[in-house]
């Protein structure tokens, strides 16, 4: 079988199952676990599908149910962990900074190497992350209203807060960006990060290529207003070269 239609049989696969194994493709079409390997990293690059431990899901352009932050640690552990390094040289000493919730951003905050720093955060996850670092951080937990499937604390409360600071750098994630829009699941958790980025002089959003190409329910902010998207090497050049329109890409 030609590697071309072995593709487009196993996105047919994916799409018929939602869900697949590598031992399961493997032996539908008679080669080996590392050709199969090779082929779901090869769509999932694409965002043709999400590429998880062990096989690959289905992408859909809005996911029926959002994953909790837990289940979301377990997705493409990797790429995250390298983003969230190269996350961590936009921070200098002595700046206050926003993190809103997101796994990236919590391994981000662990990994933090400066010595002086405010962290201003509605995320528990984050903020958990932060005080687990060995470098004594001054550390700034935002209240209101808690969400528990994403751990962060958003509502009027939260918003009022923050709309009172400002901050050096701003760092959210998303559930999906396409084109310009950058989404996610809860229009309240949007607005709380869209109040963070607000008042933040420098903004960055952070999403692995698995999260391109993709939207969810709510348009929370616009691309073109923040100052970089951080994101994985192994984006497609096409891919790169479409969200370098909006902003600049740090790969």
């Amino acid at each position: 079988m030609l590697k071309s239609e072995r593709l487009k049989t196993i996105l047919q696969v994916v799409s018929a199952q939602k869900f697949v194994t590598v031992d399961e493709l493997a032996k539908a079409l008679q080669v080996s676990d590392m050709t199969i390997r090779r082929d779901l990293n090869e769509l999932h690059k694409s965002g043709k599908i999400l590429r998880i431990h062990g096989g690959a899901q289905l992408v859909s352009d809005q996911s029926k149910t959002e994953k909790s932050y837990r289940q979301k640690r377990e997705i493409n552990s990797k790429e995250k962990l390298e983003i969230a390094k190269r996350a961590c040289n936009l921070v200098h000493e002595n700046e206050s900074i926003y993190v809103g919730p997101g796994t990236t951003l919590e391994l981000m905050v662990a990994n933090l190497k400066v010595k002086h720093l405010r962290i201003v955060t509605n995320s528990l996850p984050v903020f958990e992350a932060a005080r687990t670092n060995m470098n004594d951080y001054d550390l700034i937990m935002i209240g209101g209203s808690y969400r528990r499937i994403s751990g962060a604390f958003l509502g009027a409360l939260a918003n009022n807060e923050l709309a009172t600071m400002s901050f050096s750098v701003g760092f959210v994630g998303v559930n999906g960006i396409k084109d310009y829009a950058m989404t996610t699941a809860s229009l309240e958790e949007g607005q709380t990060e869209g109040i963070g980025l607000d008042h933040s002089q420098l903004k960055f959003v952070v999403a692995d290529y698995s999260k391109l190409n993709h939207s969810d329910f709510h348009q929370f902010y616009d691309l073109r207003d923040v100052d970089g998207l951080i994101t994985n090497h192994e984006i497609a050049p096409n891919v790169e070269q479409n969200y370098s329109q909006f902003t600049t890409v740090y790969k």
